[in-house]
């Protein structure tokens, strides 16, 4: 016989042997994940580093974390930006908080306080 002819009806005796198996153990597939086999061990994944400015100078400053009892605090001090003639913005600088958290705490406290003053 033919070397090719060999290896090609080895490699196809395998493959059926395969197939045998596969479907012995209920036809079930595996997710294998690309690269790593399913006899081989498995490669240490590490995490991939942070692209661009992230991995050079990483965030130091963290937003202040407000409590409840805060939120009051402040929600007194924006009425009383708002009965001093205060806009928004002007009250929420004044009390040193974003904008965007004063806007969130006048809609959480349905506080009446209009865009302009």
């Amino acid at each position: 016989m033919h070397p090719t002819l060999e290896v090609h009806n080895q490699e196809q005796a395998n493959l059926e042997a395969a197939k045998a198996a596969f479907f012995a153990s209920g036809g079930t597939a595996k997710f294998i994940r690309p690269g790593v086999g399913k006899d081989t061990p498995g490669i240490s994944h590490e995490p991939k580093q942070p692209y661009g400015y992230a991995r050079i100078t990483p965030k130091t400053k963290r937003g202040r974390i407000i409590t409840p009892d805060d939120e009051v605090v402040i929600c007194a001090q924006l009425m009383e930006c708002k009965k001093a003639g205060m806009s928004r913005y002007k009250a929420s600088k004044h009390v040193g908080i974003s904008e965007t958290l004063c806007r969130r705490l006048i809609a959480k406290h349905s506080l009446d306080f209009p865009k302009a003053g």
